[in-house]
């Protein structure tokens, strides 16, 4: 699928997306529901946000931008100063008033495996134990939305990041909403509205793939069963398999969800098999950093791994600099490092300008041949996530990009 062509989708509801390049706003509306087919083109749309350890990719985290944004509603700071019995007022005053909850249940409470309920979640904080079907499910942690439309469930809240989308549904998850839409929980990686989160009126809390502290857990345990990630692993750095699976097991889904991780994974085999041209080339993906340097991450990365799984291997010369490191930091004088067959650049829309200025990019031999490939603000937010419905989208784009530029050759 190529997303610097016109893309067809019909979907329901109304659905606003606003994409930023460096002052540019494009608005687009969508008809969801009514039967219209719309068309849109996926304008040049950079996030810039990234981790700021060099050495530690975040799985999961989108490509945001604005890195100084602080929700004007509640900050962070002030959202933990809310104390429980607040907390407790809020979900009376959301249950009590039944204007501000939409009427129509995110999911049906009888969509449960047998026998999958009471189950208990252990996680970084303990354990959570979900008694029965949830229908109210929201998701605070980014791309659980995802994992959940993917299992025919979608939750009354979502998380937005900043970056190709401003609602929390990526393009990828468009036709999988069934439903009234779901209430967008802005800042979701940064500072987010808990009153938001209390509105939606949830009977299960899913933040999994997010960085959330203790005191922050407690608050949203005292609104509703809350779901995080396993004790042994570390914030951003989660397996999208496990994710799935934990996500799964809590909403009463465990076997549905271990065939979703199935059916990707053969997706994933059978793509390789059937390009056979990708088989020992080489192939890297790498971000231009805030500082202006470039990060290449290495094959074990979420970014790159489907490069690795589709047959590629790691430039040459960067092999061993890896060195158990998820990303390399390479400066100007460095960028020889990255030769290699096809170097896949995410969000270059944004980084074009100050990278074509620099004779040391624009006279390495991969870019010279036609081997740069850009990816669009889309397709980096998804590659970012990976999850069952992003790797389905990220692999189309990589397969229809690559082969195209060796077409080109």
């Amino acid at each position: 699928m190529l997303l610097d062509t016109r893309i067809d989708r019909a979907a329901e509801g109304t659905r606003r997306r606003r994409w930023t390049s460096q002052g540019f706003i494009r608005s687009i509306r969508q008809r969801r529901g009514s039967g219209d087919r719309r068309s849109f083109l996926a304008s040049p749309c950079p996030g810039g946000r990234y981790p700021r350890e060099p050495d530690q990719l975040w799985l999961g985290y989108p490509n945001i931008e604005d890195e100084d944004a602080v929700n004007p509603i509640l900050s962070r700071r002030a959202m933990l100063s809310v104390t429980f019995a607040t907390v407790a007022g809020f979900v009376l005053t959301a249950c009590g008033d039944g204007g501000n909850v939409d009427s129509e249940p995110s999911v049906g409470g009888g969509h449960a495996e047998p026998n999958a309920f009471p189950v208990t979640i252990d996680h970084k904080f303990g354990s959570t134990t979900v008694e029965q079907a949830p229908s109210r499910i929201a998701a605070v942690g980014i791309g659980d939305a995802d994992v959940l439309l993917s299992l025919g469930l979608t939750p009354v809240l979502v998380p937005v990041w900043k970056g190709s989308t401003d609602d929390g549904i990526g393009v990828w998850a468009d036709s999988s909403v069934q439903g009234a839409e779901p209430t967008p929980l802005a800042n979701a990686t940064t500072d987010f509205d808990i009153e938001t989160i209390v509105a939606a009126a949830p009977d299960l809390i899913i933040v999994v793939n997010n960085a959330i502290d203790e005191q922050l857990y407690k608050q949203l345990s005292a609104i509703a069963p809350t779901v995080l990630h396993a004790a042994d692993q570390t914030d951003w750095v989660l397996p999208w398999q496990e994710v799935t699976t934990r996500i799964g097991a809590a909403v009463g889904l465990p076997a549905q969800a271990k065939q979703e991780v199935q059916s990707v994974e053969e997706l994933i085999t059978r793509t390789r098999t059937e390009n056979p041209q990708f088989e020992g080339k080489s192939a890297a993906l790498v971000i231009r950093w805030s500082d202006g340097n470039l990060r290449a991450f290495s094959p074990e990365a979420a970014r790159a791994q489907l490069l690795t799984q589709l047959g590629f291997t790691a430039p040459p010369a960067l092999k061993e600099r890896f060195a158990g490191k998820l990303n390399f930091e390479i400066s100007a004088e460095n960028y020889d490092l990255l030769e290699c067959d096809y170097l896949l650049f995410d969000n270059y829309e944004k980084a074009r300008i100050e990278m074509e200025s620099q004779p040391a990019f624009t006279n390495l031999d991969v870019v010279r041949s036609g081997g740069l490939i850009s990816l669009d603000p889309i397709v980096s937010d998804a590659v970012s996530m990976p999850n069952p419905l992003t790797i389905p989208f990220v692999l189309d784009n990589f397969v229809a990009e690559i082969n195209q530029a060796i077409a080109a050759r």
